[in-house]
């Protein structure tokens, strides 16, 4: 578990942390980065190393090595010199296995808000009703780790609301992972490398994201990774860099879904910002693709999922919620019955294509729906929330949460 916080000093810092079957207090150095106005968009128009400038301040992280899954460990950081945290206590998600249960949150594009009501270039309305249900989700125990699928602090350039977002999922980030996809409001500007040429950054360009948010990625400006928990492999990409085929995103995310030992992790989820399926209103393009999608977005790595039996794909971008059918090239392969219950079940054997969902609705204002959605498109709901995602050995269960009233909006499941 790498823990990452924000001081005013230069010098290196430390974790004391105990837990698990030990008791002795365990002490860990900190390593100091920062960021400056030319590691950002310079010489370019934008915010962000201009009148949008603050000083971010020195970015300390700690890997804490020898814990054990499951487990809940206690831990201060700071040092003499400055003063020390409160004690806080995590707990480690389950450790990489077929018969483990594995329970997690997701959402994308959730942003900030100020609790006194005070007014910053961007305030995204519904983030704070949803942190709060989802804070009380962590706080009761059940959530292993938390998915923020890009658009992360909507701060475009304004350097300073990092830290308002920083401090709003402070009650969450520090008791459970909180993970990580880059979105556009995260990385792209023109002329920079994404691979769309919006100002949607406000010159950022990623690099505020990367330094906060330290995922285990494959370089510098490469926010693409894959992790392990309980029966789940995440294969997490970045829309806004280069997926086209050949690329090295491509082939590393071809070479990812190909590796992953399904006795090991049966489930294989694949999460991004911007969506392959969206029926959003407003100017389609076609029939099938709507301006929020790029038209060959799919074509491109689509393949991959069927290729490689993707049970499900999680999407951003678009501020709502919405579920399709297995789906492969707009066309369903396989639709739900109700089980018992009454809920949704995709059943997963024989493979047939990937469910997807949007779930760009935890903060920014809603989108609306098309009149005419495609016949790929289930469910749909624009109202703040969330998804609680349950998966074991032979079932993973989806349920979109409303975090005005904490019920549910739409449930799923898929079956083994």
């Amino acid at each position: 578990m790498k823990l990452t916080w924000v001081s005013g000093d230069f010098r290196p810092q430390s974790v004391a942390y105990f837990g698990g079957p030990q008791l002795n207090l365990t002490v860990i150095n900190s390593t100091v980065i920062t960021f400056n106005k030319s590691d950002l968009c310079v010489n370019k128009s934008g915010p962000a190393a201009s009148f949008g400038w603050h000083d971010p301040g020195f970015i300390h992280s700690a890997l804490l090595t020898g814990l054990l899954p499951s487990s809940t460990y206690t831990y201060r950081y700071g040092s003499d010199l400055v003063g020390w945290s409160l004690y806080t206590n995590f707990t480690t998600p389950p450790a990489p296995a077929g018969s483990a249960t594995v329970r997690f949150i997701a959402y994308g594009d959730m942003g900030k808000a100020e609790r006194d009501g005070s007014i910053e270039h961007y305030i995204q309305p519904g983030s704070l009703q949803v942190i709060d249900a989802v804070t009380a989700e962590v706080l009761a125990g059940n959530v292993d780790a938390i998915f923020h699928i890009g658009d992360i602090s909507y701060a475009t350039g304004f350097i300073a609301e990092w830290d308002f977002f920083l401090e709003m999922i402070h009650p969450v980030a520090s008791k459970v992972p909180y993970l990580t996809a880059i979105g556009n409001h995260e990385r792209d500007f023109p002329e920079s490398g994404s691979f769309y040429t919006t100002t949607d950054s406000g010159g950022e360009c990623g690099v505020p994201y990367e330094t906060h948010f330290q995922m285990p990625i494959q370089g510098k400006d490469m926010p693409w990774y894959s992790i392990e928990l309980g029966p789940v492999h995440f294969t997490i990409m970045s829309t806004e860099h280069n997926w086209t085929l050949g690329s090295d995103q491509y082939n590393w995310i071809a070479n990812d879904l190909a590796s992953v030992n399904r006795t090991r992790t049966p489930w294989l989820i694949f999460t991004g910002h911007r969506p392959q399926y969206s029926t959003v209103a407003g100017g389609l393009l076609s029939d099938l693709v709507p301006p929020s999608v790029d038209p060959i977005f799919a074509p491109s790595i689509e393949p991959l999922f069927v290729m490689n039996k993707v049970d499900l794909v999680l999407w951003g971008h678009v501020h709502n919620y919405e579920r399709t059918c297995a789906v492969f090239q707009g066309i369903c392969s396989l639709l739900p019955t109700k089980d018992t219950n009454g809920t949704d079940t995709y059943m997963g054997t024989p493979y047939r294509a990937p469910v997807h969902a949007v779930i760009g609705m935890s903060g920014f204002t809603l989108d609306p729906f098309a009149t005419n959605p495609a016949n790929w498109s289930l469910a749909r709901a624009s109202a703040f929330g969330y998804v609680r995602v349950e998966a074991a050995a032979n079932q993973l269960l989806l349920q979109y949460i409303l975090s005005s009233n904490g019920t549910i909006g739409d449930s799923f499941k898929i079956v083994k």
